[in-house]
C-alpha cells in the first residue's frame, strides 16, 4: 500500500486537551499548556482557549519580547495570592513566586527568534567542522548543529529565501560522501549567511 494512506493529522490543541484530561486535579494544576497558533482568526482562538491555558501568537516572538508575552498568560494561570486568597490558599504560587520562575524561564529566549547575528555565529561553527574535512564521522553532530540552524532560520520570517535553505538543510540527509556533502554545504554556507545578511 501507499505509505502516504498511514499518514494521520493530530490536532495539536485536541491533543493539549487530551492530556489535561487525564492528568490528576493537582498535576494539571502545576501545568501551563499555550497552543502556538497556526492561524489567529477569532474562531481558532476560541478553540486553543477552550483546550488549552493560552495560546501564542503565529508571529515569531523576539528575544526581548519573550517574558512580555508569557507574563500576562502565567499570571492569568497562577494569580497573585493576595487577589485570590479563598480560592488559591493551598496554591504553591506567590506574585513573587510566579515572576521568579518566569524569569528563570529565560533559557526560552534560546530557541525563539534568533537575530541574524546568532544565525551566522552557528553557520560558522558549522563550518569549523566541514573544514575539518571527516564530515560523515561526525555526522551525529553535525546533524545535531544543523537541525538547530535550521530553527532559528524558520523564526527570520523572509519568506521563499527561507524555505529554500531549510529544504536544502533536509536534503543533507541523502547524501553519503565527504566530497557531497562539504561542496553542498558551501553552496548553503554562502546562502545562509547572505540570507541572515539581509535581514
Amino acid at each position: 500500500t501507499d505509505g502516504a494512506s498511514n499518514h494521520i493529522t493530530v490536532s495539536g490543541s485536541a491533543l493539549v486537551e487530551s492530556i489535561r484530561s487525564r492528568l490528576l486535579p493537582e498535576q494539571e494544576r502545576d501545568l501551563i499548556a499555550l497552543i502556538r497558533s497556526a492561524n489567529d482568526s477569532a474562531s481558532d482562538v476560541a478553540v486553543y482557549r477552550a483546550r488549552a491555558h493560552g495560546f501564542l501568537p503565529k508571529a515569531p516572538i523576539k528575544k526581548a519580547n519573550v517574558l512580555e508575552t508569557l507574563a500576562p498568560l502565567w499570571l492569568a494561570r497562577y494569580p497573585p495570592r493576595s487577589e485570590f486568597a479563598d480560592d488559591m490558599s493551598q496554591s504553591r504560587f506567590t506574585r513573587s513566586d510566579s515572576l521568579s520562575s518566569l524569569e528563570s524561564s529565560a533559557s526560552l529566549n534560546e530557541a525563539i527568534a534568533a537575530t541574524p547575528v546568532e544565525v551566522i555565529q552557528m553557520v560558522d561553527l558549522i563550518d569549523a567542522i566541514f573544514r575539518a574535512g571527516d564530515v560523515v564521522s561526525n555526522w551525529d553532530a553535525v546533524w545535531e548543529k544543523m537541525h538547530a540552524l535550521k530553527g532559528d532560520l524558520l523564526t527570520l520570517q523572509v519568506g521563499s529565501k527561507v524555505i529554500a535553505a531549510v529544504g536544502m538543510i533536509n536534503s543533507f540527509r541523502e547524501l553519503h560522501t565527504n566530497e557531497e556533502l562539504i561542496d553542498r554545504w558551501n553552496i548553503l554556507r554562502d546562502r545562509i549567511k547572505s540570507l541572515a545578511s539581509s535581514t
